[in-house]
């Protein structure tokens, strides 16, 4: 603040010893005008304070974008490790994932295997699910995606030329189990059924028949009649195969036929299928598989998902070829797997913002600890094997809050920011509430504006806190929503009321 300067008055008082009165007036008068300067000043000061403008998101709800449909986990939960004691653990497990982390989908995966005469995974089972150099490890490894024809014909399927003994326990161990938490608050859980065919891994002399279409489609279509007759579960969706650009007896042509010659199975047998494509392990591999199996005839009415990998091929150029795709052919995007300790929410944030994700998947549901799983949900200390506890994933207390808030059927709005420091993502619920996510680059408040009327609740998550509330804010029509976040992190914006 500035300070009063008495140079003057002082110089006129000796004046006014020397000359008289008048200049005593004088300095009266210079006396008032020096108070009146500094009270002008002090009032500009403090009003400048209080009239600072903070950084705004501006929102506009006549742009749409992308629906959410599936926030995905992989049906894991270390079940096949060595003693793993899930049955100690898997209750609590799910009743976080269903209610903490609020996923929606699950990815069921089926190995190539199960079309076989014998039953390999029951035999590892047995063995106690070694791992590393051990030979029943080495063992399964070897067999679990070898294929041995049910019979000759692939429109007629042979029952004990399929080996269903893995499935069952991840239907009985953890599909059922979870879905059950989600019948419970009235909302169904997502089976995304994978095909999974690492065929490097085969050993000598062992065949693979799935690369014929009929032959596939014959496996796949037994598979969900298993699971329809059983379990009385039909998948969501059919994802083709896991990581085709690993898998050499493969290409974006293959796949096409595949899902052609497929979806003519489920369709004669009642289902109404819709794939998963081409999820190859490089982004850059995506574009071209999928350019490959559009080209064929029949595929594209089938098509629900255009997905992808991060593990090689990535950039911003290739997601955004993967957006214009979708948008070229009316279908919905999806990154379904990147377990990298790279993966963060800020991942999230920008292929949902650039590459129009429907789907996301962050992970399996759970790892053990002691393996330091790198994008798990969820961590399980076994330390004491008789009472295993359940921890959140660090990075999960970042990607809980799109999960839990932006539901599906959210339909994502147009989001602008003033500042580089905040980058905004907005969506409007199924049930017309709000919601915005701040990528916030620095702390600091911040302004939202053409938010509706009502009352909203604000979350954060910093490096080193989560969960953490700020207080509710009401606002009115045509009012701005004012928050703040105290350090680098993410803020969600939640409409209540």
């Amino acid at each position: 603040m500035p300070k009063l300067k008495n140079k003057h008055l002082t110089k006129m008082i000796k004046l006014n010893k020397r000359f008289g009165v008048n200049f005593g007036i004088y300095a009266v008068v210079v006396l008032i005008a020096l108070v009146l300067t500094s009270f002008l000043v002090y009032q500009n000061y403090f009003s400048s304070s209080a009239d600072v403008v903070l950084p705004d998101i501006a929102l506009n709800s006549s742009q749409k974008f992308q629906t959410i449909t599936g926030w995905e986990a992989v049906a894991g939960a270390a079940e096949e490790v060595p003693n793993s004691n899930l049955n100690l653990y898997k209750d609590n497990l799910y009743n976080k994932v269903a209610n903490d982390a609020e996923i929606n989908r699950v990815r069921l995966e089926v190995y190539s295997g199960i079309e076989n005469n014998v039953d390999y995974y029951a035999q590892y089972k047995q063995a106690g699910f070694p791992a590393g150099t051990d030979p029943a490890y080495l063992f399964w490894r070897a067999h679990r995606y070898a294929t041995v024809n049910d019979d000759s014909d692939p429109n007629h399927i042979n029952p004990s030329g399929f080996q269903f003994s893995r499935l069952d326990d991840k239907m009985n161990d953890i599909v059922l189990p979870l879905k059950q938490k989600f019948d419970a608050k009235g909302e169904h859980l997502q089976i995304n059924l994978e095909y999974v065919a690492f065929t490097s891994q085969n050993g000598a002399g062992l065949q693979y028949i799935h690369n014929d279409p009929q032959e596939y489609a014959e496996y796949i279509l037994a598979v969900t009649n298993y699971l329809k007759t059983k379990y009385n579960i039909t998948p969501d969706t059919w994802e083709i195969l896991l990581e085709p650009d690993n898998v050499s007896q493969w290409s974006g042509t293959l796949i096409g036929q595949a899902i052609v010659a497929t979806a003519a199975k489920l369709t004669a047998n009642g289902y109404q299928p819709r794939f998963v494509v081409p999820s190859n392990s490089s982004m850059a591999n995506a574009i071209t598989y999928f350019n490959q199996l559009v080209a064929v005839p029949g595929v594209l009415p089938y098509i629900k998902e255009i997905s992808y990998h991060r593990y090689s091929g990535v950039s911003d150029a290739n997601l955004q070829i993967i957006a214009n795709l979708a948008k070229q052919y009316g279908l919905q995007t999806s990154m379904l797997e990147w377990w990298d300790t790279g993966n963060t929410y800020k991942i999230l944030h920008k292929d949902l913002k650039m590459g129009l994700n429907s789907a996301w998947q962050q992970g399996t549901l759970a790892g053990l600890k002691s393996n330091n799983p790198k994008t798990t949900l969820y961590l399980i200390d076994n330390t004491d094997r008789n009472n295993p506890t359940i921890e959140i994933h660090p990075k999960t207390k970042f990607f809980k809050q799109y999960y839990k808030y932006i539901r599906p059927g959210a339909v994502r709005i147009g989001a602008t920011s003033g500042t580089a420091n905040l980058d905004p993502l907005s969506f409007i619920n199924s049930n017309g509430k709000y919601i915005v996510e701040v990528d916030a680059l620095a702390a600091g408040s911040f302004t939202v504006s053409n938010l509706p009327a009502g009352t909203y609740g604000v979350k954060y998550a910093t490096a080193n806190v989560y969960d953490v509330d700020n207080p509710d804010v009401t606002i009115n029509t045509g009012q701005k929503l004012t928050t703040s976040i105290p350090a680098v992190g993410l803020v969600t914006i939640y409409q209540k009321t």
